[in-house]
């Protein structure tokens, strides 16, 4: 039991008034600790700040991970399996939510494993899969079915053998509300039990065939005997809030517990406020003959029927038509009932009353409606950080025991991993002296890194890559160069070799200039010391196809140069400024 909750609902206090420590709320109040976690729940869904801020809560203490392996083979594999197959950070989230939620959380992991079914007679296995005749008799746990080798028509040996699948590992969270502890004060030793659901009980016992075939035999027993199920040692993690010693004993507290009454004060609030839109938002008017003087009053001498069926004749012409016009013998005068629900609201009651909530929560009001910057609220910062400080120590250990276990179970060498420290993106300051501190020698170039939010293995990775790429591309290039002077070497060997062959001075003079004008447009193309080397080449070889390339590269240079200035020239404005 709940101590103090008992005390405050005892019919003894006398009245709801009686005694100033007593609410109304209070008769709301849970009796146990399961009863709280339904409460806790209800609130979790139905209160937007609560909602809202435990999203947060739960969040923001889910940073990078960081692995420690001198593997980076291990360490990749680890990176996978826990990131990209179990989607660990996804589920860190969800316990953390459990946590901040219910004041405990409860991890397991579920192996992936094949059920065989093995014949008593011939002993062959055969995977309960390939056998869609089985029976089972769900009250005593027992399969049955027709051996495929035999023939023999008997009770079956159930064998479950693990598969080395990482892809249908599980984690699992289960349901406070249905866990049991047994919990030694003294040693802090406990077992924990399990009462199955109403739904998975049900399913099974009317022979859901899914679940017959994938839950554990385990489960399946406990079910038949309609007993709670109890977890090995080890194999169940339960994170728990900080509690008082009075609260019974291996549970956590949920930290919302205190945010119960004020919620119903909020309820009540708003239910106020409902009342009041629903009656008195929308005014009610009544039109009505208006008397001009004391002695002249409409009443008396006007049917009264006649004058109203013309009125709602009236009003319903107008709404078809809304310029039409009404004729009336006498004033007629409107009188409004309702409509001040504005004035009546309680709005800022029920802000102050979410503001109380936030409190008891321990949440910064920014934190849950934003505008919490480091330049603003360094400080606010910094004790949220100690604030989380125990949720992220078991966030830690429930990270390493779920890589240890799934490690072992994969027959992995183990790998340390941990969450990355808090970083606040905007404190410049920080960053800035972290600077200067690298500058000294004072840290290393890892802690310069993370401050700044950066992964250094994966910006050397993509620094190797991108070397890797130049040295590759100046390599193509300087082939690719080479060839290209090869081209040209042979084609004025050819030239001169033609000459030689007895052409003599009855050479094809406009072929020597068109070849000559090709070489020079290749050779304007190079750098400057790749064009020296090989004009020293063609000079050697062929002095006439020298002299002819250098005079049309003279000429093509020119060209440009008085292409570059006519250009400009037409750019500038006619003598005298006018346009």
């Amino acid at each position: 039991m709940l101590n103090g909750f008992d005390d405050l609902t005892n019919p003894a206090f006398n009245g709801s008034y009686a005694d100033p420590m007593r609410l109304w709320a209070h008769s709301f109040s849970p009796r146990n600790l399961k009863q709280l976690f339904r409460w806790t729940e209800y609130l979790y869904f139905n209160s937007a700040q609560i909602f809202a801020g435990v999203k947060k809560f739960a969040e923001y203490p889910i940073t990078e991970i960081e692995y420690m392996s001198d593997s980076d083979k291990l360490t990749s594999l680890y990176r996978r399996l826990l990131e990209d197959i179990l989607g660990i950070k996804r589920n860190l989230i969800k316990c953390s939510i459990d946590l901040q939620v219910y004041g405990n959380s409860f991890t397991s992991i579920h192996y992936p494993f094949r059920r065989f079914l093995r014949c008593s007679a011939c002993n062959f296995e055969e995977a309960i899969t390939a056998v869609p005749d089985f029976r089972y008799n769900p009250s005593a746990a027992m399969f049955r079915h027709v051996c495929s080798n035999c023939g023999h028509d008997g009770e079956s040996t159930v064998v479950d053998k693990l598969q080395m699948e990482p892809e249908k590992i599980n984690i699992i969270r289960w349901d406070p509300k249905l866990i049991q502890i047994n919990n030694n004060d003294v040693t802090a030793e406990k077992e924990y039990y399990l009462s199955i659901p109403a739904n998975l009980k049900s399913k099974v016992m009317s022979g859901d065939r899914h679940l017959i075939q994938t839950l554990p035999m385990g489960i399946l027993e406990t079910i038949a005997q309609d007993e709670l199920f109890k977890f090995r040692d080890g194999e169940l993690f339960h994170m728990k809030a900080d509690a008082p010693a009075g609260i019974e004993s291996g549970w956590g507290l949920p930290p919302l517990t205190a945010c119960i009454h004020l919620f119903y004060h909020a309820s009540v609030l708003r239910k106020a406020n409902e009342s009041i839109a629903l009656e008195r938002i929308v005014p009610m008017r009544v039109m009505h003959p208006q008397a001009v003087s004391g002695s002249a009053d409409p009443i008396l001498s006007l049917s009264m029927s006649k004058f109203m069926a013309e009125v709602e004749d009236n009003i319903k012409k107008w709404r078809r038509d809304p310029n039409h016009i009404m004729m009336s013998p006498v004033a007629i005068g409107v009188a409004q009932v309702g409509g001040e629900g504005r004035a009546l609201m309680v709005n800022a009651e029920i802000q102050q009353a979410e503001d109380n909530i936030i409190s008891a929560m321990g949440f910064p009001k920014e934190f849950i409606y934003g505008g919490l910057s480091f330049t603003g609220s360094s400080v606010t910062l910094r004790m949220l950080e100690n604030q989380l400080e125990s949720s992220v120590f078991q966030l830690n250990q429930l990270l390493s025991w779920i890589t240890n276990k799934v490690g072992k179970f994969l027959g992995w060498e183990k790998c340390k991993v941990h969450l990355g420290d808090f970083r606040l993106i905007d404190d410049v300051q920080q960053k800035q002296m972290v600077l200067q501190l690298f500058q000294m020698g004072m840290i290393s170039k890892t802690t310069l890194a993370e401050a700044h939010g950066i992964d250094l293995n994966e910006e050397r990775d993509k620094i190797k890559g991108e070397a890797l790429l130049d040295t590759r591309y100046q390599k193509e290039l300087e082939l690719d160069m080479a060839d290209l002077q090869k081209d040209l070497g042979q084609q004025a060997r050819q030239i001169a070799q033609q000459q030689q062959g007895g052409m003599g001075l009855n050479y094809d003079q406009q072929a020597v200039i068109a070849q000559a004008e090709q070489i020079a447009m290749q050779m304007l193309q190079m750098d400057y010391g790749s064009r020296k080397s090989q004009l020293s080449s063609l000079q050697a070889e062929d002095y006439v196809m020298y002299s002819v390339v250098i005079q049309r590269m003279e000429q093509m240079q020119l060209d440009q140069k008085n292409q570059a200035m006519a250009q400009a020239g037409g750019m500038a404005p006619p003598p005298g400024g006018m346009m």
